[in-house]
């Protein structure tokens, strides 16, 4: 019995003692197969690291590696249009040195006038683009954001900016930030990390300027004194008209624009926050940035917001529904009211705005239609056709086309066109096909339009919705005019275009006008240009042709060039693949005349 106790007691001793040696490392159990150990599974995973860990630092000390480096972003080839998405394609600088599209670039004039010249420009800036031994330099796109700046497209110039915002913090490209964001008001975007900017570019004043209007947006105008007081303090500082706002800003002192001169973009943001009325009389500067700040500003008069519209000619991204707001805001008096719609009358910036208005509230149809015929008219001077066009849509699609007012036809057609409503456009044309050999001037309106829709017909070669008049149709109206010595007076320009696209033209249409002089005389550009052009797009380099065909533009329409060289670009545009183009340039050539 003694030898039994004996034996439990050593087994219970040796039980303690296995237990104590297996602490912390979970339950343990005695079973059938005898002591077992339940360790969780993170304390495996844990031991399986540590020998894991052994292993693979037995295995990197015996084993030879390979570096791999990363190749740095270059940033000049970064856009955000893709093929897909309508880009140019990635190889659009494919045969096209480094330094030919730098220096085309820097010189690439920036086209208000023309739609295609402006999408053609847009396209070029954003897209994505390998470019031959760029050599990570930002030179290029630097030259792009300058670019889409100065055309106005502030959107998409933030877009590519904060595509490569992150890989390079030049401080050109965050200021060229943050000065689109003031102009389009977005201050929050402008403050964000300035005490940074303000640090790492202490040489330039810009900086510690927008950190002080910054801190007295947050409230902190303690800090703001302070910041102030050292900068007075600055030798090399001067700028009075940055004095004056922020003391008005800090003190709440009253000034009076009277004492502001020569505005740049922080002291004009600086005079909307401290409640400073620009006057009527301040002379607005061309700058883009500029002008969108100014339109923006309720502390501006509404005649210079105006101004600031119709300066801007083309505005990319500004919707309607704003400009309708800004020109609903003008007041008209009684002596506005009495314009003279048959007098040949140019006012001033609000003129617009005066007929828009007057469209809008007139209920009589044939008024209501002088109306926007006069507001067209006076675009199609300013070169603002599109804009107005589409300022004034609402009231043209009430209008409904009838026979007595095929006098408005022509323009109807164009400013429908132009904005892509066909259907309504049709409709118009229409009623001038009905009423083409009534009387010579109705005529020539027709013949003037039958191309551009003869265009329309070819280029949607798969919709046979439209029907056109035949040339034998024409023909037989033009000999019926002719032999009463009928002024058959209509560019014949159309007709060429069309024989560009391959249409045979019958040969009655060009006697009609080979007995008169040219009343304008067409530009050809510079040869050396021209030939250049032919060569690139010979040789398919798309984003050269482009860029060549935009400097031979220059800032002008494309109605305004020669006809010879209109075939030259339609002819270079099809050869780099860009047909549908080749069609928008000669449509919008003859909106335009």
């Amino acid at each position: 019995m003694k030898i039994i106790q004996n034996f439990l007691l050593i087994f219970i001793l040796f039980f303690f003692i296995i237990k104590d040696s297996f602490a912390g490392l979970g339950n343990t159990t005695l079973g059938p197969g005898g002591i077992k150990r339940d360790i969780e599974v993170n304390e495996i995973e844990e031991i399986e690291e540590i020998d894991q860990e052994e292993k693979d630092n037995e295995s990197f000390n015996n084993q030879n590696f390979e570096t791999i480096e990363l190749k740095k972003i270059d940033l000049n080839t970064v856009g955000t249009l893709t093929e897909k998405q309508g880009g140019l394609g990635y190889d659009m600088w494919l045969g096209t040195e480094k330094n030919i599209i730098l220096n085309y670039l820097k010189n690439l004039p920036i086209n208000k006038e023309s739609e295609l010249a402006i999408d053609l420009i847009r396209k070029l800036l954003l897209s994505n683009a390998d470019i031959k031994d760029s050599n990570g330099d930002n030179e290029i796109i630097l030259t792009r954001i300058n670019k889409l700046i100065e055309l106005g497209d502030f959107e998409n110039a933030k877009l590519l900016i904060d595509l490569i915002i992150s890989n390079d913090e030049n401080e050109e490209i965050l200021r060229k930030q943050t000065e689109i964001n003031l102009s389009l008001s977005n201050f929050d975007l402008v403050c964000s990390n300035i005490v940074e900017k303000r640090k790492k570019f202490k040489e330039n004043f810009f900086w510690w300027k927008v950190e002080i209007f910054c801190q007295i947006l947050n409230d902190e105008s303690n800090k703001a004194n302070l910041s102030l007081t050292l900068l007075k303090e600055k030798k090399d500082f001067s700028d009075e008209n940055f004095f004056k706002i922020i003391d008005s800003l800090i003190y709440n002192e009253e000034i009076k624009d009277e004492n502001l001169f020569n505005l740049d973009l922080l002291n004009l943001a600086m005079t909307r926050i401290a409640n400073i009325n620009i006057k009527e009389r301040y002379v607005l500067k061309e700058d883009p940035l500029f002008l969108t700040m100014i339109y923006r500003m309720p502390n501006v008069p509404i005649k210079l917001r105006i101004e600031a519209i119709e300066k801007s000619k083309k505005l990319l991204n500004l919707p309607t529904e704003t400009i309708e707001e800004i020109y609903n805001s003008y007041e008209i008096d009684e002596k506005d009211k009495k314009i003279s719609l048959d007098e040949d009358i140019l006012l001033g910036y609000g003129t617009q705005a005066i007929l828009f208005q007057m469209a809008i509230s007139e209920e009589n149809e044939e008024k209501k239609v002088k109306i926007i015929n006069k507001a067209l008219e006076i675009a199609a001077i300013n070169g603002n056709f599109k804009l107005i066009s589409k300022l004034n849509l609402n009231s043209l699609l009430e209008i409904k086309p009838s026979t007595k007012l095929v006098w408005f036809a022509n323009n109807a057609v164009k400013s429908l066109l132009i904005l892509n409503e066909i259907d309504a456009a049709m409709e118009w044309y229409k009623i001038l096909k009905n009423e083409k050999d009534r009387n010579v001037e109705i005529f020539n309106n027709f013949a003037e339009l039958w191309p551009i829709i003869e265009l329309f017909i070819l280029r949607d070669k798969g919709d046979n919705k439209y029907e056109n008049v035949t040339q034998e149709e024409i023909i037989k109206i033009l000999n019926k005019f002719q032999s009463k010595n009928e002024n058959l007076n209509f560019d014949t320009l159309g007709f060429y275009l069309l024989e560009v696209f391959g249409v045979k033209i019958n040969p009655e249409i060009w006697l009609i006008n080979i007995d008169k002089e040219e009343i304008e005389s067409k530009e050809f550009p510079n040869t050396s240009l021209i030939s250049l052009l032919k060569l690139s797009s010979e040789q398919k380099r798309v984003g050269e042709t482009i860029l060549l065909i935009l400097m031979n533009l220059e800032t002008k329409n494309f109605n305004q060039l020669h006809p010879f060289f209109l075939q030259i670009v339609i002819s270079s545009l099809n050869q780099i693949g860009l047909n549908d183009k080749s069609f928008d340039l000669a449509i919008e050539t003859l909106i335009d005349l």
